[in-house]
């Protein structure tokens, strides 16, 4: 669990809260207030979620799209300050032992549904991912079946 606080910004355009990045972990479960920030990227464009009061956000982590082999797609998402009210959100990250080994699940996989992604263990995939930083690009790519 975490907390973030986005204090204001007289010039919100000229930073951002958390740049575009997926979660790597296999859920992530989001509280936020009501001041609007969460934005997702969905064709190419980065859309706004605004606050519903009383609920929770439930973002697809690079986990889930790896055991799905694809079928869920980790959400790729951003933060923006606001320039006259702070903003607050407390995500809950649900995360694989280190150890455990992380594949496409059995029954997903067969001759017409090969293996998008090659078994590794939760610890390499955290450790590629924090070497890379918060980036656009999905670190998934580097673990991709040959």
């Amino acid at each position: 669990m975490a907390m973030n606080y986005y204090p204001p910004c007289p010039q919100p355009e000229l930073t951002y809260g958390l740049p575009g990045h997926t979660d790597p972990n296999l859920i992530t479960i989001l509280l936020q207030d009501e001041v609007p920030g969460l934005q997702v990227l969905r064709n190419g464009k980065w859309i706004g979620v605004n606050p519903i009061p009383n609920n929770f956000i439930v973002n697809v982590g690079d986990q889930m799209q790896v055991i799905s082999n694809d079928k869920y797609k980790s959400a790729h998402h951003r933060a923006l300050v606001n320039s006259e009210r702070e903003r607050i959100s407390i995500p809950t990250f649900y995360c694989p032992s280190p150890e455990a080994v992380i594949e496409p699940a059995k029954g997903l996989i067969d001759e017409d549904h090969p293996a998008v992604y090659r078994s590794f263990t939760y610890a390499e995939f955290y450790e590629k991912f924090w070497d890379r930083g918060l980036e656009t690009e999905c670190c998934l790519d580097m673990f991709k079946a040959a």
